[in-house]
């Protein structure tokens, strides 16, 4: 199969979650807490938007009405999984376990786009049995996720 993206923004949607993540994650001060979560929020939205926003391809010149302006897309360059998601997919599953575990955050509910692609790609035994079970997952980053301070 052709795993190449067809649409150039595909392989740098989210590029900027993980790095937002682990600032987030490793952060030991208390008063720096919401900045960095705002910062991991808003790369998220980004790319919740970029998977609501309709590819070329979705926009039929017959729809009107929110709704069927908003993609309905699989994965983020169509329907079948590309390497821009087997680059994503695995870095977005840790953000989601780690950051659960040691902040208790979670993916907002409200990122319709972000939700659908998670439940997608843990829809396929290609994701799911490449994952790392949760546990592995926290134990991995047990030393990386830093408690929060006061000082």
């Amino acid at each position: 199969p052709k795993l190449a993206a067809k649409h150039r923004e595909s392989n740098t949607a989210g590029i900027d979650i993980f790095s937002k993540f682990s600032a987030y994650i490793k952060n030991t001060k208390q008063q720096n807490n919401a900045a960095l979560e705002r910062g991991l929020t808003k790369a998220l939205k980004k790319l919740d938007d970029y998977l609501n926003n309709p590819l070329p391809e979705e926009i039929d010149a017959n729809t009107c009405g929110d709704e069927d302006k908003r993609s309905r897309r699989k994965f983020l360059d169509g329907d079948e999984l590309t390497l821009a998601d087997c680059n994503l997919l695995p870095k977005l599953h840790v953000v989601k376990i780690v950051a659960k575990k040691y902040r208790n955050y979670d993916f907002p509910a409200e990122m319709t786009g972000l939700w659908r692609y998670l439940k997608n790609a843990y829809a396929r035994d290609e994701f799911t049995n490449t994952c790392a079970a949760d546990q592995e997952i926290e134990s991995a980053y047990a030393d990386v996720a830093k408690r929060l301070s006061r000082s």
